[in-house]
């Protein structure tokens, strides 16, 4: 929806459908119907791919890195802002006079206040690109939106491997949100509201964390291209599974609130290191793109949430998070099978010796440069220069593309 309507439509609809179901969900009176309104209230997290789109379309590749975390990091820090404001707001209502059984529905009303507004907002008031409505873009060629687009995205394993390390970053902070409180309660015998607002910590470092993760991602891809943006990716997530590890063992509760805050660094940033290379991966379907790499976050946090549920049920939960741990700090490894554009991790993917591989055209001095510099890789046989177009025909969009015969905005390779 986003490669073909743009970002801000997709965005205000999503905002607006879902508040119905945030709303009537207050209006349950069974476990059914609670599940049930849950469940398309969870429509709403798809609003993350619209807003990583946006970003993608609206900054230029030198710091697109920072932008995309930026946006997702204040997005993410609403779970703290949540865990921390509705507790107080459920009782302001109790305050009031309501009952306990009234106080937390009338509760809901206020983000749906919120969403709604925002939607409005959000249409009225936004552009869709840096020309303004979505038809106006400058692009070289407007590509079609259909099943064989999304095929071919789906078909790219680099999409399947940031799936993967974003379940290792993003679904690992969802699984964290729903689990520290209780964890915090019951380990360190602590009130329910004082665990909450420790566990809301985690969510708060949002703030700046992710957006440093995507500013690492820009200021190596500035040093080593591609590559650079790769090696952030893959030190982010293998420390996030380390440090997850080493905080179910720390006994005393200050000790655990120094790993949480050293944890929720490498988690947070890694999720904006993920998403500071997922505009490169297919730059004519980011959207296509950018939904599945969040959908992998979400689809993380179920199976972290099951194994947790598994040994929870067993009296072992501390096993569940060591086991989340080390299965994240592994999967960090599947990024040197990364290849994109000819650029991968290590500096050459060829035989023993660093030849290239068969297949593939000697390294040259150019590599593809999107702006924060170039990335020294193979360029592949069916990659033929094109013509370099005019520069002031793409304001803003790639700058740096135009020194690459091999890369010019919105021209593609098959």
């Amino acid at each position: 929806m986003c490669d073909k309507f743009g970002a801000r439509r997709p965005m205000a609809i999503l905002l607006m459908v879902c508040s119905i179901p945030l709303g009537l969900v207050a209006l349950s009176q069974g476990a059914t119907a609670f599940y049930l309104g849950r469940f398309f209230i969870g429509f709403a997290g798809a609003t993350f791919a619209p807003c990583q789109f946006w970003t993608s379309v609206m900054f230029t590749g030198s710091i697109v890195g920072q932008a995309n975390a930026m946006a997702g990091g204040w997005g993410n820090m609403g779970g703290g802002v949540t865990q921390a404001l509705m507790p107080g707001i459920f009782e302001i209502f109790k305050a009031a006079g309501a009952s306990d059984s009234n106080a937390w529905r009338w509760s809901l009303q206020v983000p749906v206040a919120i969403w709604i507004i925002v939607a409005i907002w959000v249409w009225m008031f936004s552009d869709d690109c840096p020309q303004g409505h979505w038809r106006n873009r400058i692009v070289s060629q407007k590509a079609p939106v259909g099943c064989k687009e999304v095929l071919r995205v789906v078909s790219n394993y680099n999409v399947w491997i940031l799936m993967l390390m974003y379940a290792c970053t993003f679904g690992i902070e969802l699984f964290a949100d729903n689990t520290l409180a209780e964890y915090f309660h019951e380990e360190y015998d602590i009130a329910q509201f004082s665990a909450g607002l420790l566990a809301s910590v985690f969510g708060f470092l949002n703030i700046i964390c992710r957006a440093l993760g995507g500013y690492a991602s820009d200021r190596a891809a500035a040093k080593a291209g591609l590559r650079g943006r790769m090696w952030v990716i893959f030190i982010m997530c293998i420390n996030c599974g380390i440090f997850l590890f080493i905080f179910i063992f720390m006994e005393a509760l200050w000790a655990a609130m120094i790993i949480l805050v050293i944890f929720s660094f490498w988690c947070q940033a890694g999720c904006g290191a993920t998403y500071g290379l997922v505009p490169f991966v297919d730059p004519k379907y980011p959207g296509v793109v950018s939904g599945m790499v969040g959908a992998g976050g979400n689809i993380g946090a179920v199976c972290w949430s099951l194994i947790h549920k598994f040994f929870g049920e067993a009296g072992e939960e501390k096993k569940a998070v060591w086991i989340v741990g080390i299965v994240g700090a592994a999967a960090s490894f599947a990024m040197f099978l990364v290849r994109i554009r000819g650029a991968t991790m290590l500096p050459y993917c060829g035989t023993a010796d660093g030849t290239p591989a068969e297949g593939m055209n000697e390294p040259k001095d150019i590599g593809y440069d999107y702006g924060y510099g170039i990335d020294y890789a193979y360029t592949a046989p069916w990659m033929v220069p094109m013509p370099t177009p005019d520069i002031s025909m793409y304001p803003g969009m790639y700058p740096g593309a135009m020194q690459s015969p091999y890369v010019t905005p919105y021209v593609y390779y098959p």
